[in-house]
């Protein structure tokens, strides 16, 4: 992929010259606009900003290993510009945002997403990174697994966006990778086990409908986490539960699903299950009367 064939003015006039009310992301790699490119198609285009990043060859070649990652639960990247300094990164259009946007900021959000539904993207999203980890060539960490960075479709199927990213900034700006890899309530630790550390985290958004720290009064980055832990030693776990989902008829799923984040999040990554594994449990629940194990 070199490049791509639309014009800076194509560009300029799809997002209204990066207007601030097409804005519908940002985080530490830049902006993320919604856009309609001439032929009609709606994209979300990702501004980086240059100073942070690789030579061009280099940037190329990581752009070109990320664009062959194609999956249904991955955000595709479906072309490049370079414009000046800055990097277009041109991605497939998620209708439905983030589920970061679901379960935290939208109003009565938590109440849309029933059991099934974030049953199902959780399943979604834990394909679409056992792909990455085990089925790319080469193998791809995503180094920043949250809820803002899974994307929903049309029809609530969950995508991963962002991954990879942080292959493209230069070691040395440690601006952009502490924001990357120190997210509140996430492990920083760059590795697959670490992606799945913080795919633990999102198990447990899903499970509580809580964010993994409270910016109000951020008193730790396991604020969440040693809460969860607590409650399940003081055998209160089924007062985690988000009360939109809650249901007597439901507890054995849901108590499976607080199983698997409890591997997710073990302070030994040794302890960690892979991805692979994380796919067969979550598609186990509602089908399996077997805890994991």
């Amino acid at each position: 992929m070199n490049g791509c064939d639309l014009s800076f003015g194509d560009i300029l006039r799809s997002t209204d010259h990066f207007d601030q009310s097409n804005i519908i992301g940002c985080g530490g790699f830049g902006l993320v606009y919604k856009a309609t490119l001439p032929d009609g198609r709606k994209v979300a285009i990702k501004r980086l900003s240059g100073e942070y990043f690789q030579m061009e060859r280099e940037f190329q070649a990581e752009i070109e290993t990320l664009s062959q990652a194609q999956h249904k639960n991955l955000v595709v990247l479906q072309g490049y510009c370079k414009i000046g300094t800055d990097r277009l990164l041109i991605y497939s259009y998620m209708q439905n945002g983030s589920l970061d946007y679901w379960l935290h900021e939208k109003p009565d959000g938590g109440s849309m997403l029933q059991w099934e539904r974030r049953l199902r993207i959780a399943q979604g999203a834990a394909r679409g990174l056992a792909y990455l980890h085990q089925s790319c060539d080469p193998h791809i960490l995503h180094r920043d697994i949250k809820s803002s960075n899974i994307l929903l479709d049309e029809n609530f199927e969950a995508h991963l966006a962002d991954f990879g990213l942080a292959r493209l900034v230069l070691p040395y700006d440690t601006h952009i990778t502490t924001d990357l890899v120190g997210t509140y309530g996430q492990s920083s630790v760059a590795t697959f086990k670490g992606d799945v550390y913080s795919f633990g985290i999102v198990l447990l958004e899903l499970l509580t409908g809580k964010r993994p720290v409270d910016m109000c009064n951020p008193r730790g980055g396991r604020e969440l986490v040693s809460w969860v832990l607590q409650m399940k030693k003081e055998k209160r776990a089924a007062e985690v539960f988000d009360p939109h989902i809650y249901d007597e008829t439901l507890e054995f799923q849901l108590m499976a699903m607080l199983e698997i984040a409890c591997f997710c999040i073990s302070d030994s990554p040794k302890l960690r299950p892979l991805t692979k594994q994380l796919v067969v449990w979550l598609d186990d629940i509602g089908t399996s009367d077997h805890m994991p194990k």
